[in-house]
């Protein structure tokens, strides 16, 4: 199915992910007819421009509305091939080592069970693993779970909704940029809060459309992409927590670290302005370099509710 062909499956529309109101405004149209899956949630970078991006009248909440149905997102995440994403494994390991390092006073103490969903290649879990925990991952893409393999880690291959985990068997349970991806966010907080042990963590990562780069970008948003499906500020993302039994104890601004020409890749394929016209002009030893960088992600931490 080409990229602009009639879609073969129509958009539904859906409720508020927080506190399921179906009254919203309009507040970005999309620009952008694409239909393919393997577009659409086919990579980690999607596709700008496809989604009517509505805000909850009740709650404030941002998301996308209409959307595909859930067996059509996920067909297209189960495809996966993220070679690109993946290109960046050892920077990603060395972000997430200094992000455990950075909330440590947060998080359980090393020797903790941890399970990391939609783990991608499983960088955090060589990074959690360096760190001192026994971590194993969940990812839907059978291609990133092959990688993960390789890699020597443990990678089961599914999604929340079908995993298969004991209650009370982690100590800390993550979600590194993946709750804006799932088509039921809250259903999964609830799934996956009886894995947590009473002492236990949960960490959200997420893009943060609350912050004034947000703001100042408007519609051309780095974040406003086809794979998510929702946009949390600390606003909304804490009252989802608070709404699944969670209670957040801390927010902090994530900064990572990745090549600069894979950043001037990922820049120009969302439209930033010149983006093009600086990767063209850098050296090729100079797009190697690591460049730590803040692009408006938050890492939150929280704790079951007392």
């Amino acid at each position: 199915m080409a990229g602009n062909a009639r879609p073969l499956v129509e958009k539904v529309p859906v409720s508020c992910p927080v506190c399921t109101s179906a009254e919203h405004r309009v507040v970005y149209e999309p620009w952008h007819d694409v239909h393919d899956p393997l577009a659409l949630y086919g990579a980690a970078s999607g596709v700008t421009g496809t989604q009517r991006i509505v805000r909850c009248v009740d709650c404030g909440m941002i998301y996308e509305n209409p959307r595909y149905p859930e067996d059509v997102i996920r067909s297209g995440y189960e495809s996966s091939r993220e070679g690109g994403h993946d290109s960046q494994y050892p920077m990603r390991v060395e972000s997430f080592y200094h992000a455990l390092r950075r909330n440590a006073a947060q998080l359980p103490p090393r020797g903790a069970r941890v399970l990391d969903v939609g783990t991608a290649g499983g960088a955090f879990l060589e990074a959690a693993r360096r760190f001192g925990y026994d971590a194993q991952g969940l990812e839907p893409s059978r291609y990133l779970v092959e990688q993960g393999a390789r890699r020597g880690l443990d990678v089961r291959q599914g999604t929340i909704e079908a995993h298969t985990f004991d209650a009370s068997s982690f100590d800390l349970v993550c979600l590194w940029d993946v709750i804006e991806h799932l088509c039921h966010p809250r259903a999964a907080l609830e799934r996956l809060r009886p894995l947590l042990r009473a002492d236990g963590r949960l960490l959200v990562n997420y893009p943060d459309i609350g912050t004034w780069q947000a703001r100042f970008a408007g519609r051309r948003f780095w974040w406003i992409i086809s794979v998510h499906l929702h946009h949390f500020s600390r606003v909304t993302l804490k009252a989802l927590l608070d709404r699944t039994g969670f209670e957040a104890v801390s927010f902090r601004r994530y900064w990572q670290r990745l090549e600069l020409g894979y950043l001037e890749g990922m820049a120009a394929h969302y439209g930033v302005p010149l983006a093009r016209v600086a990767a063209g002009l850098t050296p090729p030893m100079i797009r190697r370099l690591p460049l730590p960088y803040y692009a408006s992600q938050t890492t939150a931490i929280a704790r079951l509710r007392r």
